[in-house]
């Protein structure tokens, strides 16, 4: 329990603060295309360190979640744990090629990188609604405020999916995940042996 906490705890906060570099550093940043590819090239520095973090911190929540639901049997954790395996599949895919690949080859992949990452995200933010239905750990205005923001992510997150909005478009709520990722680095630190009944 005490490694699922950490890993939990330390992802969820750490993933807090590349979201923001994202929102705040990168917010310039061309939606796609080849404009996309080379303000990534021109800015390689900031995305290998994003990517290469963003790579470990979603291996530590899968790792959690998989050790979590061993604890708790709550569904919800092994969804989480599938979707931040998805996310974390594109990490390698982009910090490999993307400085190495022609403009053409490197944006195609990113585009697909891209993909998987909303995918990812989509299936986590299913395992985050799933969780915080069951789980009993939070005060209830905070677990109202964690399913909120998942539902909204989780619906643009799908709409950007199934091409109802631009990808994008979808990707802004990301600022709401903000949030959720405090929440959910708050219930890590909440959770112990004695609650884990409750989860």
């Amino acid at each position: 329990m005490k490694l699922a906490k950490f890993l939990w705890t330390i992802a969820s906060f750490y993933l807090l603060i590349i979201v923001f570099v994202y929102i705040v550093i990168l917010k310039d940043a061309p939606a796609e295309g080849l404009e996309r590819y080379e303000f990534i090239l021109e800015n390689w520095s900031i995305y290998n360190y994003q990517w290469k973090a963003e790579l470990l911190m979603t291996t530590f929540l899968s790792i959690s979640s998989f050790l979590f639901f061993k604890y708790t049997k709550n569904p919800g954790f092994i969804v989480i744990a599938v979707g931040q395996l998805f996310f974390a599949f594109a990490m390698p895919i982009s910090i490999g090629v993307t400085p190495n690949a022609s403009l053409e080859l490197g944006s195609l992949i990113g585009k697909g990188a891209h993909q998987l990452v909303n995918f990812g995200m989509l299936i986590s933010l299913c395992g985050f609604i799933i969780l915080h239905l069951k789980a009993r750990i939070l005060k209830s205005w905070l677990r109202l405020t964690a399913l909120v923001i998942a539902v909204i992510s989780f619906l643009a997150f799908g709409a950007g999916f199934i091409n109802l909005i631009e990808t994008s478009d979808a990707q802004k709520a990301m600022f709401l995940v903000m949030f959720l990722y405090i929440i959910n680095g708050y219930f890590g630190i909440k959770i112990n042996e004695t609650n884990a009944n409750n989860v």
